[in-house]
């Protein structure tokens, strides 16, 4: 009995030193919150005050120079669901998010199929890629709007060797749309292109490899093998890409320079808050970031169904 007794007596010293362990880690957390506590105040307040002014302002009459001049309730708000101008921008808004996502998802994802490969001069062209990413927004805007206007803009010239006539890009509202997307794609495929290249380089080859053992064509390969295991992080990349571009007010405005068939939901609830009714512009921001927090859920969903596979 004794030895029995003398032989359990070890593990409290165990479980002292897992306690001592626990409690220095309570401290840790503790102390870290309690350091990083002013700064969380700081920014939740620079962002949680405009966002409750704003909610504010959408139930109130008012201009930026007097915004509160009466509570008027949802009034703004069926002035906004009952605007054509609003309507417009939501079909535009919606175009633009479209045709973004596809253009920038499939031409970073060719680029990145390509750039995983062992090429001549692959660091390089990796580097030139990231380019229109880093370019900031007027300077790339001034460009672009310099390379498509009327037919003296370089678009138009390298058209008229192969015999395409002039497209005055900012004179037809399809063209202007369709340049607008072009733009936006290219200011945001290298960030498809660096995430995919990423989730391709961490793939297992040995599927890959049994697919061709099987007799599979690199098209198969891609589609059956390949593009099944990219397709959480692709469509974590899709809802992100959605929320930039709805969210995007420079690439319209600096390149169509605020014309009326390229206003997007932020243009327009800019307009209207800044030049028009302040309640108006807030409801149509408010309208907006419902819609984007929407989103932000859906991506919140998918990253953490990717993170569980």
């Amino acid at each position: 009995m004794t030895a029995a007794v003398a032989t359990a007596a070890p593990p409290a010293p165990r479980r002292r030193r897992r306690r001592t362990t626990d409690m220095q880690t309570r401290r840790d957390r503790l102390l870290s919150v309690n350091l990083a506590l002013p700064s969380i105040l700081l920014l939740g307040a620079a962002q949680l005050y405009p966002l409750v002014q704003g909610i504010l302002y959408s139930f109130q009459k008012g201009k930026t120079t007097n915004p509160s001049q009466g509570w008027v309730g949802l009034r703004n708000y069926e002035t906004v669901f009952n605007s054509s101008d609003f309507w417009g921008a939501v079909r535009f808004s919606v175009v633009f998010a479209i045709g973004a996502v596809v253009v920038s998802y499939l031409l970073g994802l060719g680029l990145a199929l390509l750039l995983v490969r062992d090429i001549p001069m692959r660091g390089f062209l990796r580097v030139g890629f990231i380019v229109p990413w880093v370019i900031p927004g007027i300077v790339a805007m001034t460009s672009w709007r310099w390379m498509m206007q009327d037919q003296n803009g370089a678009v138009n010239i390298v058209l008229g060797w192969f015999g395409v006539d002039p497209i005055f890009f900012f004179n037809d509202p399809k063209w202007a749309a369709v340049a607008t997307i072009v733009v936006k794609a290219w200011r945001s495929f290298p960030f498809m292109l660096v995430s995919l290249m990423a989730t391709l380089q961490s793939l297992d080859d040995v599927l890959n490899e049994a697919a061709v053992i099987d007799g599979a064509n690199k098209w198969q390969t891609f589609w059956h093998i390949t593009f099944p295991q990219i397709v959480p992080m692709s469509a974590i990349l899709w809802v992100l890409m959605t929320i930039w571009s709805v969210n995007d007010y420079e690439t319209p405005y600096l390149l169509t320079l605020g014309a009326k068939t390229t206003r997007n939901l932020m243009i327009y609830s800019f307009d209207e808050g800044i030049y028009h009714q302040l309640g108006v512009g807030s409801a149509s921001a408010v309208i907006t970031l419902s819609v984007l927090g929407v989103l932000a859920y859906f991506m919140l969903k998918l990253q953490k169904k990717a993170a569980e596979q």
